[in-house]
């Protein structure tokens, strides 16, 4: 695999990586069998920064084509991401004035969670996701959608097909793209005039200073901090004007991105963010230096804390065989050991074995038949809708485990019932 030498923002010679985690097989390339083992393939997976416009990128790029035509991440199986969808219809729709005769045009849609939300608002939608199997997942459940990657040849077509869109919604997939350039002439062909590109993706800022590391794998290609994205939006005649931090995935960001027109300006909010990452030096090769120290003394002092729970007596599964999980297990090999297997509520992963650490991923109520005391909450970034979920382990003496920012036990006992006693699915 060639090296990725140049930014894909400015064009600049990247530097040498500041953090290497080492070859790892692809984050949701979990294997159907034991078998498929011996052919699986591993690739570096390191991360460097721009030193002239700031964008932190990964140093080797994986084709598109081999990571999405066909996938195994659904968004409607999180209780967070369908509460977020409706929020963010409702929110949407409120600040744009958005009719029934307008056109939201979601990017790498998925299943089509999100965009159930806005027609129930009375909204037209389109998907535009490149996974073919997941892409059928929606057609069936009534949202159109073109099974497709975005770009400016695509988008051209919808626009020819469609019209042109009031928003084009782009979900945890613009830090996906190699080709940034190509993707915004795609935004400015398909967007209205008076339209808004709305990003949606996880935050730099949120993942050096809550050690996130494990939200670095190969699907990841670049990691938003503002001003590289102020940037490249300027490039291709458009404005970054507003910026909302959420909480959604251990601390995302929403960017709002329109065409220059009289009236409409930098929020105070986006601003600040900007003042922030200007004192904070955000991208500064310092800053970053020390992350990728912190993250490999991380690594050393998880992997003894698990060591001590084991010898107290301790036996752990995992829950969330997420693509971040993929990274934590196999920069840390002896916790991956450690685990019985892993739980998830997705069918698709369900009877699969992880990529490189080939644990089991398991129905989640494969833990009545389990002696774990332990729940490693692997996609750490739903723990609160996990531990809530598992109740009835928790009450059965189990404990949980939380492993980012900082590692900690806890025993999760809530007063309310769990989703599935008390009846929502």
């Amino acid at each position: 695999m060639p090296t990725h030498t140049h930014c894909r923002v400015c064009g600049s010679v990247l530097p040498a990586p500041f953090l290497d985690l080492g070859a790892m097989p692809l984050a949701n390339a979990f294997l159907s069998s034991l078998e498929d083992a011996a052919s699986e393939a591993s690739y570096p997976l390191a991360v460097t920064a721009c030193p002239t416009c700031g964008l932190v990128q990964l140093n080797h790029v994986v084709p598109a084509e081999q990571l999405y035509r066909n996938y195994l991440y659904v968004s409607s199986t999180s209780e967070a991401v369908r509460a977020h969808a409706d929020w963010l219809a409702e929110a949407l729709v409120r600040r744009y004035g958005w009719k029934p005769t307008d056109c939201l045009v979601e990017v790498a849609s998925n299943d089509g969670t999100v965009l159930r939300s806005f027609q129930r608002t009375g909204m037209r939608v389109l998907g535009v996701e490149p996974a073919r199997n997941i892409a059928a997942m929606a057609e069936a459940d009534g949202v159109p959608t073109i099974t497709e990657f975005f770009n400016a040849a695509t988008a051209e077509q919808v626009a020819a097909a469609h019209g042109r869109a009031a928003g084009i919604l782009a979900r945890h997939v613009f830090a996906h793209v190699n080709n940034l350039h190509d993707f915004l002439e795609g935004v400015n062909a398909l967007l209205d005039d008076d339209g808004v590109f709305v990003i949606e993706m996880p935050y730099l800022g949120s993942l050096l200073s809550q050690m996130e590391f494990d939200t670095i794998y190969h699907e990841h290609l670049s990691y938003f901090s503002l001003a590289p994205l102020v940037r490249l939006c300027r490039d291709h005649g458009l404005d970054l004007v507003d910026a909302e931090r959420i909480t959604l995935h251990g601390g995302s960001i929403l960017f709002y991105v329109r065409r220059p027109r009289r009236g409409i300006i930098r929020s105070p909010r986006l601003e600040q963010l900007l003042e922030e990452e200007r004192r904070l030096a955000l991208t500064s090769p310092q800053t970053l230096t020390q992350f990728g120290a912190s993250v490999r003394r991380w690594r050393d002092d998880f992997t003894n804390w698990i060591g001590e729970l084991q010898k107290g007596g301790a036996r752990l599964m995992g829950y969330g065989a997420a693509a971040k999980a993929n990274t934590l297990l196999n920069y840390c090999p002896s916790v991956a050991a450690s685990l019985e297997c892993i739980l998830d509520r997705s069918p698709l992963k369900q009877g699969r074995y992880t990529p490189g650490t080939h644990l089991p991923v398991k129905p989640v109520e494969h833990w009545l038949a389990s002696p774990a005391t332990h729940l490693l909450i692997l996609a750490w970034n739903f723990k609160e809708e996990i531990i809530r979920q598992m109740q009835p382990f928790a009450r059965r003496g189990g404990r949980f485990v939380i492993p980012i920012p900082t590692p900690d036990v806890v025993d999760g006992l809530t007063s309310e019932p769990s989703p599935v006693e008390s009846g929502v699915q």
